[in-house]
């Protein structure tokens, strides 16, 4: 391969400071797609995690109660066994939880803000109109995934 090709070859993977710079100012939140996406995906697992935790450790606290209400403990020790077999299913309830709703999260998420770029890359501007188009597709999927899913658990 000889010089010409070497410089084609880098200018084609690497961009100049202008470019760059230009890139990261045309971007939605003067962040670019590559990197938004990913980072809105965390962020919402991230909250998706601690709303299911705090709402799975609750109701598997509760369902713990529920299920040994006929037996409860009458010693010291007993009670001391009881309050840490609760704070594991409290503990093993939330993280289930947590991670379900930070999947959903996560994936509505990746899927908005793909959306949304992919809409703005088709109509070759960004503006709010591709928000509220790939909100709306997004939202539609959703709704009638989860009405298909109810219909079909019934049938």
């Amino acid at each position: 391969m000889g010089q010409a090709g070497e410089t084609q070859l880098r200018s084609r993977s690497t961009l100049t400071r202008e470019e760059y710079t230009q890139l990261w100012k045309e971007s939605r939140l003067s962040i670019p797609p590559l990197m938004r996406i990913p980072a809105a995906a965390t962020t919402a697992f991230g909250i998706g995690m601690a709303l299911g935790l705090a709402h799975g450790g609750k109701m598997a606290g509760l369902r713990f109660r529920a299920e040994h209400a006929h037996r409860l403990p009458t010693t010291t020790t007993g009670w001391y066994l009881y309050h840490k077999s609760k704070n594991y299913h409290l503990a093993l309830g939330g993280l289930k939880e947590g991670f379900k709703v930070g999947a959903k999260l996560g994936v509505l998420s990746t899927a908005m803000f793909f959306a949304e770029n992919l809409f703005d890359v088709y109509r070759g501007s960004q503006d709010f109109i591709s928000t509220v188009m790939a909100s709306l597709a997004v939202a539609g999927g959703f709704s009638l995934w989860s009405r298909l899913r109810y219909l079909c658990n019934i049938a």
